[in-house]
């Protein structure tokens, strides 16, 4: 099941550190770094004492490690990054608390907190968009400030950028490696029907060198950045707002992928999936937008043989004219989002799992600014399957290990969730294979982990599935007697299990209710406002899919005045059906507002 640490006070701004393959996470808060193991409940506290208004008196006031490719502020590996006053230093720490001295952390950890920043860590070469000197300006720069030499972005590449993620990218030849890093930014185009914001991915030569001249020596010269699409083809709906990006590595850099997670002006929100190949050829064969000049033999965003230098003539193009003029779109042959729906989600996460038919799924995690996260598988060329887990905080980076555990941040605290949550499809075999779930299985009678069992009975297509399930239909016997006052309020509740599956709550037969399932809910409800005589009597709630039916609930409401208990009052309401029925209620109250 799953477990949580909480921390000892609410963090505004924090960061979060998994390594693969462990039980243990690190925290990066306000003054404190926390370290927790899930396996052994092995925790502690660095504390960072500030004084004097912001005055570091040791590594600062704030903390975080990171990891190659994440994005925030802070650190990396085993090292903390502290922030304060004018002080920015660097110490490390691993699970032996062992510490080693410090250094300078200026351009690493920002002066204050700030959720506009990336640091990224490859190797000896640290990226980061966090500035060196709070005299700086409050022009943001993508920066290296370690390896290689230190290079930031000129002042008018980028218009006020929201950053988002970065990564790097090893190609074939050393000198064509690049960096990668998807960001917002004002939108050029100020006619009123435009998108305020416009959402871009910048591409970097890992081993630019500097321009040539006085004034280019510390800048990339092989700066370009492309407009990222994702638009519905069918609804013509535009999600113009980059959220949060995935990636997830192939063996060949070119089938490399990027998830990228957009949002629009009414909330709803999209999953676009981009290759690196494509992105690679954007930049490699599209035309400057704005330049009818003759191409340079060493174009922009060229990457030259190691220890050369851009030519003069190229950058002062590329400096002029940093966007070209074709667009990134999603993944062929589709063009299209992945999915898309009516929640505003926030974060996401990718994981590969190996199912029983021998493929590899991608399985997505998504988190609403709610706290809720949502998972859904794609294999390829299928639509995304989602289904919710109510979490309580704001959900924040997820951590996609290996082994089947999912990490969950908010500023109160982690929570480590099991991804193979068989448990949860009713320990039918219908329930379980219908649910399409790449991590569970039906097997000897029970729905399991494939971890437990690789034979596990498993259906992951899209398709009308006819099983080796033995078929049943709903049973007319074991209802349970709910006894209720006459003129009472009442709610039949019945929780949705598969969203493509229909839910209809019949009386006596009758339908009286049915769910629309294509919207994503937890539950189908039926309300009686005033609990009469004709409400009385049997009540089913009954799923279909693919031909299968099963009652999923099924109660029998009573008169209260005429089926009163031997020894007199009704029994009281478990505190679980208490907050489902908290839950509904103010699921209607919203609902009629």
């Amino acid at each position: 099941g799953a477990r949580e640490f909480v921390f000892p006070r609410r963090e505004r701004f924090p960061v979060f550190f998994h390594q693969e393959n462990t039980s243990s996470i690190y925290v990066g808060g306000e003054g404190s770094l926390y370290y927790y193991d899930f396996a052994t409940r092995e925790n502690y506290t660095e504390e960072f004492p500030v004084t004097n208004e912001g005055q570091c008196v040791t590594a600062g006031n704030s903390v975080s490690p990171k990891r190659r490719g994440t994005a925030g502020w802070g650190g990396f590996g085993a090292r903390g990054f502290g922030v304060g006053g004018g002080n920015n230093m660097v110490g490390g720490f691993g699970t032996q608390r062992k510490e080693s001295p410090p250094w300078d952390g200026r351009g690493i950890a920002p002066f204050t907190p700030d959720s506009n920043t990336l640091v990224v860590v490859d190797g000896q070469d640290i990226y980061s968009t966090i500035k060196k000197s709070q005299q700086n300006g409050k022009i943001p720069r993508f920066r290296r400030v370690r390896g290689g030499g230190e290079l930031y972005t000129s002042d008018t590449v980028m218009q006020n950028p929201q950053f988002v993620k970065a990564t790097t990218l090893r190609h074939e030849e050393p000198h064509q490696d690049k960096i990668y890093y998807f960001f917002r930014e004002d939108n050029p185009d100020k006619s009123p029907e435009a998108p305020r914001n416009i959402s871009r991915v910048a591409q970097l030569c890992k081993e630019d060198k500097g321009g040539t001249s006085s004034l280019s020596a510390s800048k990339w010269t092989t700066f370009l950045k492309a407009t990222l699409i994702c638009v519905d083809p069918v609804t013509k709906g535009n999600f113009n707002w980059l959220q949060d990006v995935f990636f997830v590595p192939a063996g060949d850099w070119r089938r490399s992928k990027v998830y990228g997670l957009f949002t629009n002006t009414w909330g709803s929100s999209a999953v676009c999936v981009y290759s690196f190949g494509d992105i690679d050829s954007v930049f490699r064969t599209s035309r400057l937008k704005g330049y009818s000049g003759p191409t340079p033999e060493v174009k922009p965003g060229q990457c030259v043989p190691s220890g050369q230098h851009t030519p003069s003539e190229t950058f002062k193009i590329a400096d002029s004219h940093p966007e070209v003029e074709e667009r990134v779109e999603p993944l062929s042959p589709s063009r299209s989002p992945l999915f898309h729906n009516k929640h505003r989600y926030q974060k996401i996460g990718v994981h590969e799992v190996a199912a029983g038919d021998g493929q590899r799924y991608n399985v997505l995690y998504l988190a609403t600014g709610a706290g809720t996260p949502r998972r859904g598988h794609s294999p390829a060329g299928a639509s995304c399957r989602i289904s919710g887990s109510g979490q309580p905080g704001q959900a924040d980076p997820c951590a996609l290990p290996p082994q089947a555990m999912l990490y969950v941040g908010s500023g109160s605290r982690v929570l480590e969730l099991p991804m193979d949550m068989c448990g949860a499809y009713r320990n039918n075999c219908h329930s379980c294979v219908l649910a399409r779930d790449p991590y569970c299985g039906w097997v000897n009678g029970s729905c399991l982990s494939l971890a437990r069992s690789r034979d596990a009975l498993q259906n992951l297509n899209l398709d009308s599935w006819r099983g080796n399930c033995q078929r049943g239909d709903v049973k007319e016997d074991d209802f349970r007697n709910i006894s209720v006052m006459p003129f009472s309020r009442y709610y039949l509740n019945c929780s949705i299990e598969s969203h493509y599956a229909s839910y209809n709550w019949y009386h006596e037969d009758v339908l009286i209710k049915s769910c629309n399932t294509s919207r994503p809910q937890h539950d189908c409800f039926h309300f009686i406002p005033s609990v009469r005589r004709e409400h009385y009597g049997h009540y089913i709630c009954v799923s279909e899919e693919d031909g299968f039916r099963q009652a999923l609930v099924k109660e029998r409401l009573l008169d209260r005045q005429r089926f009163l208990p031997q020894r007199g009052g009704a029994a009281p309401v478990s505190p679980a059906l208490g907050l489902r029925l908290l839950l509904a209620l103010l699921a209607l109250a919203e609902l009629s507002h």
